[in-house]
């Protein structure tokens, strides 16, 4: 695949299945985040396709990718003004989901109830961490992508990650996580892609 000119993976052919979990890791800079970007649709490759096969039909378009899709990544923007309940509400309509639905989503990412209905403005960094992920998985996408899903938070938040994690791939998702921590390789890596850059 090629992007801005520049070819950033070439010959890479990633074949997941109902219920894996693909580690994707590199140093800074080796394309990480661009490739989850790519397979999410948020980025148009010049060169290259993704391909998701559901068995009864393939989607390469773009458009119904992104709804198979959940992605969370540091440079997700939540609304400031609203609360985590308003934001996660706000995204529920557009996805066409029932406006509570993010409502357990929050708590399984382990946003405190006392919390959830302040604005985000007034959130640590690990609080809007735990509202991206929570997003990621508002529609129960089949393919969940998370950025370094646990930068930012504290090992509760890291438990409540393993614990979303957990229940996502054992309902048949796939998961495909960008991360150098050795202790979520070992413990998350089904398979792993990394990048020399």
């Amino acid at each position: 695949m090629a992007y801005g000119g520049t070819t950033l993976f070439a010959g890479v052919t990633v074949d997941i299945r109902a219920g894996q979990r693909v580690i994707v890791t590199g140093a800074n800079g080796t394309g990480k985040t661009t490739f989850l970007k790519i397979l999410a649709g948020l980025v148009r490759p010049a060169s290259g396709r993704v391909e998701v096969d559901l068995g009864n039909r393939k989607v390469d378009d773009v458009g119904e990718r992104r709804r198979l899709v959940g992605y969370a990544g540091p440079d997700v923007n939540v609304y400031d003004e609203l609360s985590a309940v308003e934001n996660l509400a706000f995204l529920a309509r557009l996805r066409g989901v029932p406006a509570d639905a993010g409502i357990d989503l929050l708590k399984k990412a382990g946003l405190k109830r006392s919390k959830q209905n302040h604005p985000v403005r007034t959130y640590s960094s690990g609080m809007r961490q735990r509202v991206r992920l929570a997003a990621s998985l508002l529609s129960a996408p089949p393919i969940v992508l998370w950025d370094e899903p646990t930068a930012m938070l504290d090992a509760e938040g890291r438990g409540f990650v393993d614990n979303m994690l957990k229940d996502h791939v054992e309902a048949g998702g796939v998961a495909v996580i960008a991360t150098n921590d050795p202790a979520e390789i070992d413990r998350w890596g089904d398979r792993r892609i990394h990048f020399d850059g």
